[in-house]
């Protein structure tokens, strides 16, 4: 028997999901990105909010 995902778990595996689907839309446009750890960018994006008050 399987149990039911947390939210938080549905919220972390949907991320996963989005940036490998994006990942992979950039690949097949020619793009290349480098990978960015998803804690990094939550860090960032957290400052930046602080800095411009979003």
């Amino acid at each position: 028997m399987t149990s039911k995902l947390t939210d938080k778990q549905k919220n972390t595996l949907w991320q996963q999901r989005r940036l490998a689907s994006y990942q992979a839309s950039c690949r097949l446009a020619g793009y290349t990105l480098s990978d960015i750890p998803l804690d990094d960018a939550d860090a960032r994006l957290a400052s930046l909010r602080r800095q411009y008050g979003g």
